[in-house]
């Protein structure tokens, strides 16, 4: 890769006692070395670190998918929301419940690149204060620094290269604890913290694809007021077959009277972002299929559920693209083609198209995508939740699977077949009074 290009990805996330997840589960985004299933294509290569730019999960309803996204949703919001906590204020804590064991914190972790940086960022804690955070970092031609280790009842920091948490350390200025030490080192201007802050805020996106209205907005005002984006989001919606080439927008008027007794921050909210309407335009045709005209859409109104889903996709799409970022989708192909879905993968898996390493980590119940033309084995990770492990969430990486012959899975073998026969499990079970009709 380029020297003058600078990355920003994950290299993986660490997840315990959250909602469906008990123990720790760990998603590593590092390419296998062992395997050779495409030559260059699925993974970004960072001097000796292979990262991989797409992850796809696979696994029945109710295994757990969506509380992993929630937990990487949970811990950013945290990270980028601890400086507006008050003291005493409860922390969003929501552990696994299906268990005797004594309540303990909830914990998460996150290892990632940031230029010629890594870091490995983490914190536990419970619906009262922060039991435990840390900060480890590896600079270029250095040894790994462990720059912060918080606990309880201690903090210990390294003084020559983490400075800007002495006086914190000291107690010179008090850490609340509920507070983050490094939501309170960023507002004091220490630029490690702000540095690491501004990454979760601005590299990494969580967004849901069932509820994709959310970053309708989002796509509209790219079009709206980002002339560099607009070019691009037009090009990804007309490679995906929509029926219209080209949009346009309109930013509806703001009657303010109407918001009299309205909430200040609704206002506020309003002001900043003012409601936009999209509007595709159709070649109107003759009897000989000549175009004789045009006709506008109110996208929200006339175009299908799919088209919509799509459209309000394309903005993050193209962001994550432009700007090398890391984009989770639960349930990304709700309402798309399974070829639609193929092809946002291969958007991220190929370089020609993902020159600055963005990353694409996705739910999906599409086993069209179980395929070794789309996907690496290091790519496909399967979840499931069983009697065995307490019902809790537990990721199986499809490089991890044993079949019954004690293999593992190969490159020749048919993926989707593999899966939907139960071989690699992390699929539905039905009971035998519930399998309806008798197979002949």
């Amino acid at each position: 890769m380029s020297k003058n290009r600078i990355f920003h990805m994950v290299t993986s996330f660490m997840a315990e006692n959250f909602r469906s997840i008990d123990g720790s589960v760990k998603l590593s985004l590092e390419a296998s070395t062992s395997i050779k299933d495409t030559e260059n294509e699925g993974f970004t290569t960072l001097g000796g670190l292979r990262v991989l730019n797409a992850i796809a999960f696979f696994g029945a309803n109710s295994s757990g998918k969506s509380n992993l996204f929630k937990a990487v949703r949970r811990m950013r919001s945290m990270i980028i929301h601890s400086v507006r906590l008050n003291d005493n204020e409860e922390l969003p804590y929501d552990p696994y419940l299906l268990s005797d064991k004594i309540p303990r914190p909830t914990r998460f972790e996150m290892s990632f690149i940031d230029g010629a940086d890594k870091y490995t960022y983490g914190f536990s804690y419970t619906s009262v204060r922060i039991e435990e955070e840390w900060l480890i970092a590896k600079f270029p031609k250095r040894s790994l620094k462990t720059l912060l280790k918080r606990t309880a009842d201690n903090i210990d920091i390294d003084s020559q290269n983490f400075e800007e948490g002495q006086a914190i350390k000291d107690g010179t200025i008090p850490l609340n604890g509920n507070r983050l030490f490094l939501s309170l080192s960023a507002q004091l201007g220490g630029e490690i913290s702000k540095r690491i802050i501004e990454w979760f805020r601005t590299r990494l996106n969580v967004i849901s694809g069932l509820r994709d209205s959310d970053f309708s907005r989002f796509t509209k005002e790219m079009l709206h007021t980002r002339a560099d984006y607009k070019d691009d989001i037009l090009d990804f919606l007309g490679n995906m077959d929509v029926g219209f080439r080209e949009v346009t927008t309109e930013q509806e008027p703001i009657d303010e009277k109407l918001l009299k007794g309205f909430p200040v921050e609704i206002i506020a909210t309003l002001k900043e972002h003012p409601p936009i309407v999209a509007y595709s335009k159709h070649n109107k045709l003759n009897e000989e299929g000549e175009i004789v005209g045009d006709v506008t859409f109110d996208i929200d109104d006339r175009e299908s559920d799919g088209t919509r889903k799509l459209f309000n996709l394309a903005g993050p799409i193209v962001e994550a693209l432009k700007l090398g970022r890391s984009l989770f989708v639960d349930e990304m192909d709700a309402q798309l083609h399974p070829l639609l879905s193929w092809q946002i993968v291969k958007l991220f898996n190929c370089p020609g198209t993902n020159p600055l390493g963005a990353q694409l980590v996705f739910t999906t119940h599409n086993t069209n995508l179980l395929s070794k033309k789309l996907l690496r084995r290091d790519q496909v990770v399967f979840v499931e939740k069983t009697a065995k492990s307490r019902y809790a969430t537990r990721l199986t990486p499809m490089l991890d699977i044993k079949l019954e012959n004690g293999a593992k899975p190969r490159t020749d073998s048919n993926y989707e077949k593999n899966y939907l026969e139960g071989k690699y499990g992390a699929i539905p079970y039905f009971r035998s009074d519930f399998e309806g009709c008798e197979e002949n």
